[in-house]
């Protein structure tokens, strides 16, 4: 038993030294990231007073450090605070990586989570996981060491993640007759706030292109999460998955959750050049 044991957590070291990742990988995701907070971030600026003055009005004992913007000391220069934070996600940007950056990042991400909760969708969800798990990658590693080891298993958790959403979103949707028979997307066009009726075709109105419009979407679910590790097929997966979530932003009133899903994908992508960035 602790014979097979040891070949099994064996054989999965050896399984996690093995993998390759390059550096641009953690470079461009991390960047990539950043820049969709600064830009959410800025989006929100004429609503702020709105948005915390309602977080303020519901929740009156805010003293957990992921939530200081809602702390005393902030009531009356919660705007200098949201413009200071502005200036560092920017600096995160263009800057190299460290850790206790990453996880001040993260700290300000849970705010704009805080904020905003209860006028978001997915995309905020997904965008904050990711920039927790940036907080524990490295770029610049020697391969084989245990930092390397550490960044191919932040990195593998990740794509699982992205994976696991692909396949809970097919779950759902495949047992619901709406989408197995295409109506879903009857109701979907006809709501001016939700779809963009300045970019929606005529021909999506159409029932028989919203059966296969549905099942499209139902088949991209399910396919990415079982197909993406085979690598001939990677790309191929790569390039309709980005034209799916572009369509999903383009015309759906949620391109943030589209543009989340496609920087996704640069963990799936892969570099040819091995860049040190340390």
């Amino acid at each position: 038993m602790k014979a097979a044991l040891y070949k099994t957590l064996n054989g999965f070291q050896n399984w996690i030294e093995g993998y390759t990742f390059e550096d641009k990988n953690i470079l461009w995701f991390r960047r990539c990231c950043y820049s969709i907070l600064l830009l959410k971030m800025l989006l929100i600026w004429p609503e702020l007073t709105l948005f915390y003055e309602h977080v303020i009005s519901q929740h009156s004992n805010l003293l957990l450090p992921h939530k200081w913007m809602f702390l005393s000391v902030f009531k009356n220069h919660y705007i200098y605070y949201w413009l200071i934070s502005c200036f560092i996600v920017l600096y995160a940007v263009v800057s190299k990586s460290s850790q206790v950056l990453s996880i001040l990042i993260f700290s300000i991400s849970f705010n704009y989570f805080s904020l905003i909760n209860g006028a978001t969708n997915n995309g905020d969800k997904i965008l904050n996981v990711f920039i927790f798990m940036i907080i524990f990658l490295k770029y610049g590693t020697k391969f084989g060491s245990v930092r390397h080891m550490v960044n191919n298993a932040v990195l593998l958790i990740l794509q699982f993640y992205i994976c696991i959403l692909y396949l809970y979103n097919f779950q759902g949707k495949i047992l619901q007759p709406a989408w197995r028979d295409g109506s879903c997307f009857e109701n979907v066009w006809n709501l001016p706030y939700f779809a963009n009726p300045t970019l929606v075709p005529g021909f999506l109105v159409n029932q028989n292109f919203h059966f296969l419009t549905a099942w499209s979407v139902l088949l991209f679910e399910l396919a990415f999460p079982l197909f993406i590790w085979i690598k001939p097929l990677r790309k191929s997966l790569l390039i309709i998955g980005i034209l799916f979530h572009l369509g999903i932003s383009l015309l759906l009133s949620i391109p943030d959750f589209g543009i989340t899903m496609i920087v996704g994908y640069i963990l799936f992508y892969k570099f040819k050049n091995r860049n040190n960035y340390s």
